[in-house]
This record gives structure tokens, C-alpha cells and sequence, in this order.
């Protein structure tokens, strides 16, 4: 825990630096292949996702557990985790691709997806989990910014047109591959051992049974996050699923604060789950607090800003994604929120009541798909999302405060009210000006914030202390 501030900045800004070439890699692609090309990468993700479940098991978590608490060798957890991961990945992309094959009967659809499970294999190598668990922030957020670069560079270069749109998941192949060999070639100089460590008593094949918990609350959380890019595509057309899909790629985007919170936060609450209850559940509430304040701003300057940003970034054709990010936003507040519980219940290997956690909430998103609301099919399946984070979020809290009690009311209900007061009264008078009613609301939220939660100045302490 005693890591220096340098980590920390080269972890936000590397992921800042990466989800911008991301977002430049987007309005890129969105310019030049329109909303029904990136309907078809889209679909391809989606299928990518579902195939990394598979092809992870959860594996990465099971590794990061391993390597944070630091009782084993490294050097035999790299080699068993990533041979583990590679024979997996392997023989999804054979059987993915065959069962694509057959499928798919859009040709370009067809291609792009199975080339979007090849790169599967290059990143089952990558040593993400192992450089989180040992807390080497710097060289993993160096290797996260270097294959972005890669896969932006890749894309500007091949991508002219809509028919170039096959080199779209060979970029992003060459991105993951470049990441990968760089976090292997500097795993060399992480001592693999020490006289309090020992070898990891495991085969693959156990390490794959064990991580099968961790892998199917993946399955669960991966289906229903992708499942509206293909229920769009069954229901509506391509341009349809590319407007869900820009909306739902800049949240994407903007997430990124969700993997630099559990990049630093998981090995700590791990660590803090064996220092005792007390210092556990000082720890969780204070970073509960901390990540409910970001998120309940952020999704205030979300809301303000993205009606005018849209059309501005990626063209008056996606002015219709605006509602949909909107929806998205409260989607993002929820992922923020749910995160520690998730990592917690983790940390307390109580994997299972995660996993059922989301079985409850995956209910809710069926239901919501099923039923015959009204409106417009690309407002249901973000709706269908945040049904789905807040079932699970709800469900977590019961089962986290019987472990470690903490208010709900303080961290998301009197927070979620001031923001709703502010955004409510900021619309009542924007005909005024909206420019300065928007730079007024912003304003306002920071301050409302911080006394609805009760984000106190030992609550600062605590987190520079921690992280800085």
C-alpha cells in the first residue's frame, strides 16, 4: 500500500491517455464507416466478449488474488495462469469461428467476428492480472497506452473506407498482440520467488475448475452487458445498433475510471480482508464514498455536456445516441457503485453471492426485454441495463452489510436527490442561458456533493494516504 504518487498519476493518465486514443480510434471509425458499419463492429465486439468469457474463466481475478497476497511464486503462477488461458482461447476461436461460419450469412459480419476471436489468443497472454496484483502501476499503465497507440495508429493507416472495415479487429488484434509481448519481456525482471513463497500446487485444469465461480459471475455480467447489441440486431437494423453502440462506447470510454479504481482498490481490500474486520470496513466505506462522489459529479457533467458533444464528435447522423447516453449515464453511476461491492465480496471469496447477486439482476434485464413496453427499442435495451446494475447493486448491499455495515442513504439516495434538484432546476431556467445555467449546475454539484455524502476531510486523508 505504500506505493508513490508516480504510480498513481502514470495509471490515470495512462488510462486517460488510452481511452482517448480510443475515443479518437471511435469518432474515427464512426465518420468513415457511419452507423451501419459500426452496427457490424459492434456485433463483432459483442461476440468478442462473449468469446473472452470463455476463453478467461476467471482467471485474471483468480491470478490478481494469488499474486496480491503474496504466498506464491510468481514465477509458476505467470506460467500455469497464462497456459491456462492460452488453451482456452485457443479452442474458442476454433469452435467460435467454425460455429460463426455456419451462422453468419453477411459475409463482412461473418469476417469480422471471427477475426475479432483470433485475437483471443495473443490476448490470453497478456500479464494484466500480474502486474495489478503485485502492483506495478506504472509498467501496466505504460502497456495499456502503448497497445492503444498501436491498435489508433493501425486503424488511421488501414481503414480508408466502409470496405475497409476487416482491418477494424486486425488493428485491435495488433494492439493486444504489442501489449502482451511488452508485459511478457519486462516480467523477466519481477523476482519470480523468495524463501516465503512457494511453487503454485496446481495444474491448468484446476486452476480453470477453481476460477469456474469467478468465470460464470463473468458469464453472467458479459451476457447481459452485450446482450442489447444483439437483440438490436435481431430487432432493428445496423444503423440502429451503431447508434446504441456510439452511446454505449463513450460510457465505455469514461469507465476506464472503474478499472484504474479496481486496479489500485482490489489488491488493498484484498489485503484489508485478512488485516481484520475493523480495517476492512473502515477502508470499504471510505472508498465507497470516495467513488460514489466521482461518479454522481461525473454523471452530472455527463448529462449537461453530451447533447452538444455528439453531433459535434462523430456527425449529425448520431444526434439520436444522445437519449440513450443519457440512460447510459445512470448505468455508469450504478457500474461505479457496484464495483466495490463486487470486489469486496471477491476479496472475501464470497464469489458466490456476487455470482447470484447478478443472477438477480440478469431476471430483471430478461424481464425488462420481454415486456412489451412502449417506446423505441434502442431506449429499452439501455433501460434493460440499468435495471440489470441496479437489481445487482441492491442485492450486493444486502448480502456486504451483513459483513460490514454501511449506509446506502448516505452514499447513493441523498446524493442521487441533489443531483436530480440540480439538474431538474438547471433545466427549468436553461432558455435563459444555457452556457452559464450549465457552468452553474456543474459548479453546484461539487459542493452539494460532498455534504450529501459526508465526504469529511479524514475521508481525504484516508485516500491519499492509501492510494497516493
Amino acid at each position: 500500500m505504500k506505493r508513490l504518487p508516480s504510480e498513481l498519476a502514470a495509471l490515470s493518465l495512462a488510462e486517460i491517455g488510452s481511452k482517448l486514443l480510443g475515443l479518437v480510434a471511435i469518432t474515427y471509425l464512426a465518420r468513415t464507416l457511419g452507423p451501419e458499419g459500426m452496427g457490424i463492429i459492434a456485433l463483432g465486439t459483442a461476440i468478442l466478449m462473449y468469446g473472452s468469457i470463455f476463453a478467461d474463466l476467471g482467471l485474471p481475478i483468480l491470478g490478481t488474488r494469488s499474486a496480491a497476497v503474496e504466498k506464491v511464486s510468481l514465477g509458476s503462477l505467470r506460467i500455469k495462469i497464462s497456459s491456462a488461458r492460452l488453451l482456452l482461447s485457443i479452442s474458442v476461436a476454433l469452435l467460435g469461428g467454425a460455429l460463426l461460419w455456419f451462422i453468419i450469412s453477411n459475409t463482412v459480419s461473418r469476417d469480422v467476428a471471427i477475426l475479432y476471436l483470433i485475437g483471443l489468443i495473443p490476448a490470453s497472454l497478456s500479464l494484466d492480472w500480474l502486474f495489478q496484483g503485485i502492483r506495478r502501476i506504472g509498467t501496466l499503465a505504460l502497456a495499456r497506452i502503448l497497445g492503444m497507440t498501436v491498435y489508433l495508429v493501425m486503424v488511421l493507416a488501414l481503414v480508408e473506407s466502409s470496405g475497409d472495415m476487416i482491418f477494424v479487429p486486425i488493428a485491435w488484434g495488433g494492439g493486444v498482440a504489442v501489449q502482451a509481448l511488452f508485459l511478457w519481456l519486462y516480467s523477466k525482471y519481477i523476482p519470480t520467488s523468495s524463501l516465503e513463497t512457494k511453487p503454485l500446487d496446481s495444474t491448468p485444469i484446476k486452476l480453470m475448475r477453481e476460477s469456474i465461480p469467478l468465470g460464470f459471475a463473468n458469464l453472467i455480467a458479459q451476457v447481459v452487458l452485450q446482450f442489447p447489441i444483439i437483440y438490436l440486431t435481431l430487432f432493428e437494423s445496423s444503423s440502429d445498433v451503431g447508434l446504441y453502440s456510439i452511446a454505449f462506447r463513450v460510457i465505455v470510454v469514461f469507465l476506464m475510471l472503474d478499472r484504474v479504481y479496481y486496479t489500485l482498490f482490489f489488491p488493498i481490500i484484498s489485503r484489508s480482508a485478512q488485516e481484520g474486520r475493523e480495517v476492512l470496513q473502515r477502508r470499504f466505506y471510505r472508498a465507497i464514498k470516495f467513488i460514489a462522489l466521482i461518479g454522481f459529479f461525473l454523471g452530472t457533467v455527463f448529462i449537461i455536456t453530451g447533447g452538444k458533444l455528439f453531433p459535434l464528435l462523430f456527425g449529425n447522423e448520431f444526434r439520436a445516441s444522445v437519449p440513450i447516453f443519457d440512460i447510459l449515464v445512470i448505468y455508469f453511476i450504478l457500474t461505479l457503485l457496484s464495483s466495490t461491492l463486487s470486489f469486496t465480496l471477491i476479496a472475501l471469496k464470497k464469489e458466490k453471492l456476487y455470482t447470484r447477486s447478478l443472477i438477480v439482476g440478469a431476471i430483471g434485464f430478461t424481464g425488462i426485454l420481454l415486456l412489451p413496453l412502449p417506446g423505441d427499442s434502442q431506449l429499452v435495451a439501455p433501460l434493460a441495463l440499468v435495471v440489470f446494475q441496479l437489481i445487482t447493486f441492491l442485492v450486493m448491499v444486502r448480502h456486504i452489510q451483513d459483513e460490514i455495515p454501511f449506509s446506502i442513504e448516505r452514499v447513493v439516495l441523498f446524493p442521487m436527490l441533489v443531483i436530480m434538484v440540480l439538474l431538474t432546476g438547471g433545466a427549468m431556467v436553461m432558455h435563459l442561458s444555457p452556457l452559464i445555467v450549465s457552468i452553474a449546475v456543474v459548479i453546484l454539484a461539487l459542493p452539494s456533493l460532498l455534504f450529501s455524502i459526508g465526504f469529511s476531510r479524514d475521508d481525504w486523508q484516508f485516500i491519499k494516504r492509501s492510494i497516493l
